[in-house]
């Protein structure tokens, strides 16, 4: 066991610099598993099973066992590399360490688009639900300039709860996550008891009435891969952590599986509760809320049930903004060790070791995208296709990983052979179910990478050979592939490919896509060059 410890140390050691040190080992794995269930039920509990609805109907059940499946696939790939190298901002830093610079520079640039999408999206949620006591804030599908307004201003009051450090973080999610475990759960008993028509589940056009393609685009587009998007919130904290081998996996799960529980079960009690007789006038398209659940209620004559998610909706997006601020803000200060960006973003603050610069960085971006897409809904579809991105990636690192050879005695990680491929795969399928229009959208902004990319590594031609550039070719490799695919595919591009052809043509060219990466992640993490790049580039 000892041995087993040293290995893991070793690893963590060779990539501490002296910022790492700063942060404090406060957080136990209880604290892990509630901030995990706080990052994962935030806005999306208020809306995903709306709009899931909206999109495939009672399908949408389908729709959260398959996010389930390859959340909890991913979270397995985060776990083995929090456990195996421990460090903050690992989500920014593991894949400049095993595939690469050209890799992590790419893959910090998506991490940055998460942070640009994700904040947001808790703050306009929040606003969104307030706009019931406030119409001023919503109106035409988007935040009012009012509503704008006080996002910023809330978006700024977080970044300043999240200035005084980890614990005042941890704390006060132990608090909001009894208040987000205690309100879903009343809210599903009372609609169940309430107001459940099974009816409902044939009523709208049968169990999937727009077909198995709708199913699959409400992954993205209804927000349930950014609603299990705290999958990775404990091996983000690893480098804060009391005892990384067992409380990241403790944390991971315990948390994933009480989210899964309150999400499949909203969404169970969603179907059946909406009226039987507005279903069967406008069916599950016509069924458009602004604050969903709060309306079923009120349509179901629970006034008191209605104030309480009212408030609820204020204290679910602001507990799991304030962790996802603290969450991203190690992310940047990742980037900003491994030269993405500027290195006085990774000055971390000695007395409260919080990543302060990385925070301000962050925040200045996520004003810059709420006020560019306005929506709860355009945001969120646009970050659960980055999660799924930075998951594919993930996937490739964490197989590449269990190739190391001081970790040979770990034969647990043998499971990595399996599940990383898997894993890979699922996340371009999601990839391409989100439907040509995000695709491209994304793409678009990921190309941005590359050109950045060149720009940071060529700084140091002495590591950065033609060869380096070549390791990471796989990634844009993928992003292409994708791209192309969605293109001809049945997912909003020609149609040219009928479902299911399409979708196994991008689940077996992923798996070819991950064993070219893995080959070329294990290539670089044995070589010189990479030995060359510790301590500089992560």
């Amino acid at each position: 066991m000892a041995a087993r410890q040293s290995e893991v140390d070793n690893l963590a050691n060779a990539a501490v610099s002296q910022q790492d040190t700063r942060f404090k080992r406060r957080v136990s794995w209880l604290t892990l598993a509630a901030l995990t269930f706080t990052g994962m039920v935030g806005s999306g509990w208020l809306f995903a099973s709306h709009y899931a609805a909206q999109m495939a109907g009672p399908a949408a059940l389908v729709s959260w066992l398959i996010a389930a499946i390859a959340t909890a696939l991913v979270g397995l790939t985060f776990i083995e590399l929090g456990v195996t190298r421990p460090i903050a901002g690992g989500s920014a830093r593991w894949p400049s360490m095993i595939a690469g610079p050209f890799v992590g520079i790419m893959i910090g640039w998506t991490l940055l688009l998460q942070t640009a999408f994700g904040t947001p999206s808790e703050a306009s949620g929040l606003l969104q639900y307030a706009s019931r006591w406030w119409p001023a804030l919503f109106a035409e599908h988007k935040l009012s300039v009012l509503g704008l307004v006080i996002a910023v201003i809330v978006l700024i009051l977080f970044n300043l709860l999240n200035w005084f450090g980890v614990v005042l973080m941890s704390r006060a999610s132990n608090v909001v996550t009894v208040f987000k475990i205690l309100v879903p759960v009343l809210t599903i008993i009372m609609l169940i008891a309430a107001g459940f028509t099974p009816a409902n589940y044939e009523t709208g056009g049968g169990f999937a009435p727009y077909h198995s393609g709708a199913m699959l685009t409400a992954l993205i587009g209804a927000g349930l891969i950014y609603s299990f998007g705290g999958i990775q919130t404990a091996a983000t904290m690893a480098g804060e952590t009391e005892r990384p081998r067992r409380d990241i996996p403790l944390g991971t799960f315990v948390g994933f599986g009480a989210a899964f529980a309150v999400y499949i079960l909203l969404q169970t009690s969603y179907l059946g509760a909406v009226p039987n007789d507005l279903l069967a006038k406008v069916g599950w398209h016509g069924i458009d809320f602004n604050s969903p659940f709060a309306q079923l209620a009120a349509l179901l004559n629970m006034g008191w049930l209605v104030q309480l998610l009212l408030i609820d909706a204020v204290v679910s997006p602001a507990g799991s903004l304030l962790l996802g601020i603290g969450l991203n803000g190690r992310n940047t200060y990742g980037l900003a060790q491994n030269h993405t960006l500027p290195r006085w973003a990774a000055e971390v603050d000695k007395k409260s070791g919080i990543p302060r610069n990385a925070l301000l960085i962050n925040l200045a971006v996520s004003i810059l995208f709420l006020l560019v897409f306005q929506s709860w809904k355009g945001l969120v579809a646009s970050l659960g296709f980055f999660f799924a991105v930075g998951y594919a990636v993930l996937a490739v690192v964490a197989g590449a990983n269990a190739r190391d050879p001081k970790l040979k005695s770990r034969p647990w990680l043998r499971c990595m052979g399996v599940v990383a491929p898997i894993a890979f795969a699922l996340s371009g399928c999601i990839l391409y179910w989100s439907g040509w229009h995000q695709v491209w959208l994304s793409v678009i902004l990921f190309a941005i990478s590359i050109p950045i990319a060149f720009v940071v590594m060529t700084r140091d031609r002495k590591i950065f050979t033609p060869k380096v550039f070549l390791h990471g070719l796989w990634f844009v490799a993928f992003m292409a592939f994708i791209l192309v695919m969605s293109a001809i595919g049945s997912f909003g591009g020609a149609g040219w490919l009928p479902q299911p052809v399409d979708w196994i043509i991008v689940a077996v060219g992923s798996v070819a896509i991950y064993f070219w990466g893995h080959h070329e992640s294990v290539a670089w993490m044995t070589s010189p060059a990479a030995e060359e790049a510790q301590g500089v580039y992560y």
